[in-house]
């Protein structure tokens, strides 16, 4: 049977016989109410709009349900979820809940249709469900209300897929093409005409050093002068410039170096406060030597600094800036290493603290992908203070600012992770992913898939998973899956500095502590820039396709013909003509 055909005809028969989707409101009181709607057919598009206006009050929850977003358990096909989360059809009672949506897309193919539903109205509170029920999947849209309402009308554009499209690829491809056609971002290939210093970063890897800190979570809530607890000090900015000697001498002729810490108090330690430069690593005096030493040996070095969180104990402390909940409190994260966090409303953030801290800390010297944590790992946050009120996406629009305030004052702009809401002022995302290649859910799903490198590889530099940071040091996994997602190679001195919690990094590690761990760290550096040698040139371009050739080998075809295929099997793969070794990867490089 042809389903290209198939699903054409499909498309065609639902805009005669009138495609439809359940909206289920579910109301304050924990009551819901399904009416059906029908969808608007353009070409090969399904339109679905639900208006603000016509939203009956008392609304929380919207979830929204095509027809034809559904297939039988045993079926063949998927569902694809923003994260990578990709499941079979091979349950029959099972909820998968996916609230960390770094895109506004997901998608289906089923023996009837393809699609790509593309979230075009309300992103920020968008999160996505898909169920098994009695043999019955569907995959359906759901939207939050918070104190804001709805300040947009709820838009999801279907794309129904057909041929070469037909797959978790295309349906990826679909929604680049739609991102790039809005000017929401722009490819590297245009990006580093302008900023040498992102180009400088495609062609070598990322090296952070966790200099200082306090216990994380901290034993003291909230912290004073008084009960603040002792700071840990590993790395000197001195010992910092005996990781750039080392490095020389290994033959690592570029990477960009990361201080993490060099702020008062170390990482975490009195945001907003970042200055005065930390005494004990060396003062400012130590750390203008060493950017000045490392620039000379030809690394880019940046910083680390954070636009998201504020401590009682930081000397600008002001609970006016702190984002209020709905409730009227001040809005919470964790006890960190400063103690309780709170957090800042991006409004303020970037009015009080972004506009004269960032230039400051350029007048140091730093330049390269300066590095600002946590904006690009969360949802935009609302902010409910009075005072500068904020709906989800106003708040992205204020980190938007902050992330290209900080672009236009160090060259280039890093941040934790890969939510696209900031994709057009974000260069290089820490990780997008801390799920461990797809191995931690066993509920519906079935593997993890580069969907989010699908859309970005080629706009926005990446390493794919907490896990394949220090990766050289770890089991061969870890470098087939950087290979397979086409990361840039991270390494991290002192990734291990929590007391309580898991290493979301790994429980493998790089110090400096001593001359012969620094030999051993900067070892395992040099075999990632080697390994990184036959692969770099593949940065600017696009990843186009990805599929499973067997259950555990892969194909990755880029925009200029090269592929990389990756074996995380026990056996060697046999691929044109050429031998693939179990637990390993090939570049067929197409400019050769």
């Amino acid at each position: 049977m042809n389903y290209g055909i198939l699903i054409v005809s499909l498309a065609a028969a639902w805009s005669v016989n009138g495609a439809d989707v359940k909206v289920i409101y579910t109301f304050a009181d924990k009551t819901t109410k399904t009416v059906t709607k029908p969808l608007v057919h353009e070409g090969n598009v399904e339109h679905f709009r639900l208006k603000a206006a016509d939203l009956p009050a008392g609304v929380k929850k919207i979830e929204v349900l095509p027809d034809f977003a559904t297939a039988k358990t045993g079926e063949d096909g998927y569902f694809v979820m923003p994260n990578g989360y990709l499941g079979t059809f091979r349950l029959k009672d099972a909820v998968q809940f996916v609230k960390r949506v770094p895109m506004p897309v997901y998608g289906m193919k089923t023996t009837r249709c393809t699609f790509a539903a593309i979230v075009t109205g309300m992103p920020n509170a968008f999160y996505l469900i898909a169920r098994a029920k009695a043999g019955v999947y569907t995959c359906s849209s759901k939207f939050t209300l918070d104190r804001f309402g709805m300040y947009d009308d709820i838009a999801i554009d279907f794309h129904m897929l057909s041929g070469d499209d037909a797959n978790y690829s295309g349906i990826a491809r679909t929604y680049r093409k739609y991102q790039l056609d809005r000017k929401a971002c722009t490819p590297l290939t245009e990006r580093i005409k302008k900023h040498p210093e992102l180009a400088y970063c495609m062609d070598s890897p990322e090296i952070r050093v966790r200099q200082a800190w306090k216990p994380a979570p901290s034993p003291v809530e909230e912290q004073t002068l008084e009960t603040e607890p002792p700071m840990k000090v590993t790395t000197t900015f001195d010992r910092v410039g005996d990781i750039v000697d080392s490095l020389k001498k290994a033959g690592v002729t570029k990477a960009e170096i990361c201080l993490v810490g060099w702020n008062r108090k170390g990482h975490d330690g009195r945001y907003p406060q970042i200055f005065p430069v930390e005494p004990d690593l060396g003062g400012e005096v130590k750390l203008r030597a060493l950017i000045k030493k490392a620039q000379k040996a030809g690394f880019q070095i940046v910083g680390h600094t954070n636009s998201s969180d504020a401590y009682r104990i930081s000397n600008v402390w002001d609970e006016e800036y702190v984002i209020k909940t709905e409730g009227g409190k001040l809005s919470k994260n964790a006890a960190w290493s400063g103690g309780r966090m709170y957090n800042l409303c991006p409004q303020r953030s970037y009015e009080l603290f972004a506009i004269k801290d960032l230039p400051a800390v350029a007048k140091l010297g730093f330049r390269g992908a300066h590095y600002i944590d946590v904006l690009s790992i969360v949802k935009p946050r609302a902010c409910y203070n009075d005072k500068h009120p904020l709906n989800a996406d106003q708040s992205a629009l204020w980190v938007n600012k902050i992330l290209a305030l900080g672009r236009e004052n160090f060259g280039a702009i890093a941040s934790e992770g890969g939510y696209d809401f900031c994709c057009d002022n974000l260069d290089y995302a820490l990780y997008v992913s801390f799920d461990p290649y797809g191995l931690k859910n066993k509920n519906m799903i079935d593997r993890i898939v580069p969907f989010w490198q699908l859309v970005y590889h080629g706009i926005i530099l990446s390493n794919p998973f907490s896990k394949t940071t220090n990766y050289t040091i770890k089991d061969k996994l870890a470098r087939v899956k950087l290979a397979e997602f086409g990361g840039r190679p991270l390494f991290y001195f002192d990734s291990k500095f929590v007391t309580t919690k898991k290493n979301w990094m790994g429980d493998e590690d790089i110090t400096c502590a001593t001359d012969e761990a620094l030999a051993s760290a900067v070892k395992a550096i040099k075999a990632g820039v080697d390994d990184y040698k036959v692969r770099k040139y593949l940065q600017s371009e696009f990843m186009e396709k990805h599929e499973m050739l067997t259950l555990n080998v892969s194909r990755t075809v880029y925009s200029d013909g090269s592929e990389i295929i990756a074996n995380a099997g026990d056996v060697d793969y046999s691929y044109k003509g050429r031998s693939v070794e179990a637990m390993n990867y090939a570049v067929i490089n197409a400019r050769n």
